[in-house]
């Protein structure tokens, strides 16, 4: 019978006894616009809604007038008869169909090469087209509609049958929103939601179309196209992470550079203290645990400035398996017992641009977690991988990560997982899971800060009761030569002798009586810095205000052998400092001091002609070797200049 349609010269297809349909040819498909796969099991009275199936006292042959209808929700007017036929053991009815005009004239059937344009676009943008009858309550797709699910086609739907698709947190309100599309007169509709597919994973879909309603304005059914947005979905969900995780960054970075001054000012005079009492003074035990615990804030602050990524990176080519063996070998005896770990690594990988302590600090991380996840006294596994991962731009699996050639790290455990809201929420700063004592938060966050560092990503799968898989992509070094990250290498000569900062900062004769101007805008660090380099046997002036030191190295230039300023005061930057200091005084080395340094700070301070930059809270004994440093390199340099001169 499907042979005898194809050879039918007009419109034609092959009703059952139920009036759905069994075949059409593809001049009937192509008159109510749409595929031979889409008709099938389709009701007739859907297209043509006179049809009625041949009874036994019905003439056959007579010609009927009707409106059809097509799937893009237009109509025509068509004539068509009706034929008894036997297909094999049921009785169908062969239905043939020729459009018509207002006079009698054909009606044009559609373009088929504009068809075949609108059938390719409609892949392409994975796009399905479907009805919904709301007086009969069912639902038909399109073929594109099944494909979008990689599912056969299963004809006519009932309409909860299609919306039990939907995810079981969005069904209330999208059947809410589409009754309001339906009963407040809305001629048009556009939502988006999520479905869960049979595999039981997340499709975002857009939705968008019209409500067709009979002369007295009621709806009889809703015409529209579903779109799969999903991977646009996930592209946004990345891109708002990384603004919510920059914005965290930027302010983590100002409450990092303030909390290293009270930090600095709790340390220095801490020390202070301990050198004004003696060996047995009991006072000395309140002022070590005070030295500890400010040298846990400092590690706690470091911490912060590496999520924010705004703490001191220095990558260098190396080869990623050595880095990751070294952390394990550190870390498989600080494991429970219980708890196996097992490496593999891809042979030839190639090398990789990275910092070799922040890769301990990722590996220490993320097998710590794994470890908590199984428990001090359960069985367990770990497994850490190494391998190559190539990324294409079109399915990238987020928007910072580029197209490109990657080494693949993964760590995967078979603890207790995660379920979706907690996997959503392990790369925020301070959110934890831990119980109190257990861990601050921050560990996983300052992971993802330093893979963005890297120009890399991290990304987590999990699943309640069946384990947690973290993969991180590093790019694969391009071996270009990088510019040397730190600035002490380009200023200090190499032969220039190193001295340790205690030891300096413990011996008087070091300063000689040497002049420093002091800028900071914290009163406590000024009085704090003053009498730390009073002690190493300097003469320092402070300032709190900027304006008043530059003003004083006017009236007085000769005054003064080095400038220390902090980078970040109030209407005035370190920088700016030493640029007008430049214009005063050429000569007169400049020092700056800072809560963080940056990559872009260092190559700021060249350009400015800093001669150092040095990290608060390690400000006290630090500075003071690092103004011993200028001092021989100023004297090493007066010989030369002197023979130049000659």
């Amino acid at each position: 019978m499907r042979l005898a349609l194809a050879r039918w010269p007009t419109p034609a297809a092959l009703i059952g006894e139920d009036g759905h349909i069994n075949a059409g040819n593809r001049a009937f498909a192509r008159l109510f616009g749409c595929e031979q796969c889409d008709l099938r099991q389709r009701a007739i009275d859907e297209l043509i809604p006179a049809f009625r199936p041949l009874d036994g006292g019905d003439a056959p042959a007579v010609r009927h007038r009707a409106t059809g209808h097509r799937l893009d929700g237009s109509t025509f007017p068509l004539r068509f008869i009706r034929l008894p036929v036997d297909a094999g053991d049921t009785r169908c009815t062969l239905v043939g169909v020729k459009p018509r005009g207002s006079r009698g004239q054909v009606v044009p059937i559609r373009n088929c090469q504009n068809d075949a344009r609108l059938r390719a676009a409609v892949k392409a943008g994975r796009i399905g087209t479907w009805i919904w009858d709301l007086r009969q309550r069912t639902a038909w797709w399109d073929s594109a509609m099944y494909q979008l699910w990689e599912i056969p086609p299963d004809g006519i739907l009932p309409i909860a049958t299609a919306t039990a698709l939907l995810h079981p947190e969005d069904r209330e309100w999208v059947g809410r929103s589409m009754d309001h599309f339906v009963n407040s007169g809305a001629r048009e509709f556009a939502l988006e939601f999520r479905l869960l597919r049979p595999d039981r994973s997340t499709q975002w879909v857009s939705i968008s179309g019209e409500i067709q309603r009979n002369p007295d304005g009621e709806p009889t059914q809703m015409i529209g196209a579903t779109t799969d947005v999903t991977a646009r979905k996930n592209a946004e969900h990345a891109l708002h992470h990384a603004q919510k995780m920059e914005a965290l960054g930027t302010l983590a970075g100002g409450i990092a550079h303030d909390f290293n001054n009270i930090l600095l000012a709790i340390a220095g005079n801490t020390r202070l203290a301990e050198q004004e009492l003696p060996p047995d003074h009991p006072v000395r035990n309140m002022l070590d645990q005070i030295a500890k615990a400010s040298v846990r804030a400092t590690d706690l602050v470091n911490r912060i400035l590496t999520f924010s990524r705004q703490g001191d990176c220095r990558r260098e080519v190396l080869p990623l398996q050595s880095a990751v063996e070294d952390a394990i070998k550190l870390l498989r005896a600080t494991l429970p017992g219980m708890i196996e770990i097992s490496c593999t690594f891809a042979k030839n990988l190639p090398p990789v641009r990275a910092d070799a302590t922040q890769v301990h600090q990722i590996i220490i991380n993320l097998v710590t977690n794994a470890a908590h996840a199984i428990g001090d006294n359960a069985r367990g596994s770990i497994a850490v991988t190494l391998d190559d991962a190539r990324v294409a731009q079109d399915d990238a699996p987020a928007p910072q990560l580029r197209a490109g050639r990657y080494v693949r790290l993964s760590v995967t455990d078979t603890g207790s997982g995660m379920d979706k809201a907690t996997l959503d929420r392990i790369f925020d700063p301070f959110f934890t899971t831990k119980p109190a004592g257990r861990g601050t938060g921050l560990g996983l966050s300052v992971v993802d800060g330093i893979m963005r560092s890297h120009e890399g990503a991290i990304f987590a799968t999990s699943q309640p009761g069946r384990g947690t898989t973290f993969r991180l992509y590093f790019p694969v070094a391009d071996l270009t030569p990088l510019a040397e990250n730190s600035l002490a290498r380009d200023i200090a000569p190499p032969e220039a002798p190193s001295r340790g900062p205690r030891e300096i900062a413990s011996t008087r004769a070091e300063g000689r009586g040497r002049r420093v101007m002091y800028i900071d805008d914290e009163d406590a660090l000024v009085y704090l810095m003053t009498r730390v380099l009073q002690k190493c046997g300097y003469r320092v002036t402070g300032f709190t205000d900027a304006e008043q030191a530059l003003q004083a190295l006017r009236e007085r230039p000769a005054e003064f052998d080095v400038v220390v300023t902090d980078l970040s005061m109030p209407g005035m930057s370190g920088f700016h400092v030493a640029q007008v200091i430049r214009e005063i005084r050429a000569d007169l080395p400049v020092v700056v001091t800072s809560g963080y340094v940056r990559a872009e700070d260092r190559e700021t301070a060249k350009e400015v002609g800093v001669r150092d930059l040095v990290p608060k809270p390690d400000t006290v004994e630090e500075l003071a070797g690092v103004l011993a440093q200028v001092f021989e390199q100023r004297r090493s340099d007066s010989p030369r200049r002197k023979n130049s001169n000659a």
